[in-house]
Parts: structure tokens; sequence; C-alpha cells
């Protein structure tokens, strides 16, 4: 009994630290190679259809991701998007100001979450003016949704 515990114990053990070790969820790494500070803002929502004015409401107040010239921020999406289907991962971001009035640039990208083609990390280089991004799918990885571009104009 008590070599039992203690095998189910150490089993337990390994399968937790291969699990959060493996990155099963898809990565988008966001790097800002402007002068200004880059604000962002990230959410996931069912892919076609349009949020309530709550949900807006609440993603219009919530406080952005700041990111320093130079620097970069990894971006994972949910367990809970992952595991329900036609989740898309919706990135938007302003250039040199929190609102739209003083930024000096800005632009989106949304991502569709699929378990049959795609990417598993993609790296979004954001450049000065507006939608002037590079976008570096990197092959190679698991996870059990992949990434996949929705190529929409802003």
């Amino acid at each position: 009994m008590k070599k039992t515990l203690i095998l189910m114990f150490i089993f337990l053990l390994i399968f937790f630290c291969a699990v959060s070790l493996t990155p099963l969820r898809p990565t988008v790494i966001i790097q800002n190679e402007t002068n200004a500070n880059l604000y962002l803002q990230a959410d996931e929502s069912v892919f076609g259809i349009e949020p309530m004015p709550e949900e807006v409401d609440k993603i219009m107040k919530a406080s952005p991701d700041v990111i320093v010239p130079g620097g970069e921020m990894r971006l994972t999406t949910s367990f809970f998007s992952i595991m329900s289907e036609g989740y898309e991962f919706n990135i938007g971001w302003l250039i040199g100001g929190r609102y739209s009035y003083n930024a000096t640039g800005g632009g989106g990208q949304n991502f569709l979450l699929s378990s049959k083609t795609g990417v598993c990390s993609v790296t979004l280089t954001i450049k000065p003016g507006y939608n002037n991004v590079e976008i570096i799918n990197e092959v190679g990885g698991i996870c059990l949704k992949k990434l996949v571009l929705i190529k929409e104009k802003y």
C-alpha cells in the first residue's frame, strides 16, 4: 500500500511537471520596434459573433499592457478557448498614446484557433505607423490548438 501511494505521487508529480513545462497553448510574441510605448489590448472571443455592449464596455475600461521601446511581451491563450471550438485571439495596439486621438500609430491582428492547420507560435514585430507589422510564423512545436492568421483590414 505504501509503495503504491509513493509510486502514484511520483507519477502525478512527473505528470504535472511535464504539463507545466510543455507549451500546450499557442503563443504570440509581440516585439516593439518603435521609439514610443506600445499600448496593447488582447482578448478572446467566439469567431464571427460581435461582442455584446457590456463586453465592449469591459474591454474599453480595461487597462492595456504597455511594452517599452525595444521590449517584447509573450501572450498565450486561455485553456478555456483551447478546449472550446470556434474561438479567435484578437490583438490590438496603439503607438505613443493610450487613446487614438494622441497615438502616432496602431493596428490589430486576429488569429483563429484551429486544431487542424496553423502554427504554435507567431512573432509580431510592430514598427512605426498604422498597420505596419511584420508577421513571422515559427514552424514546429507542440500545442493543442494552432494559430491561423485572419486577414482583415482595419
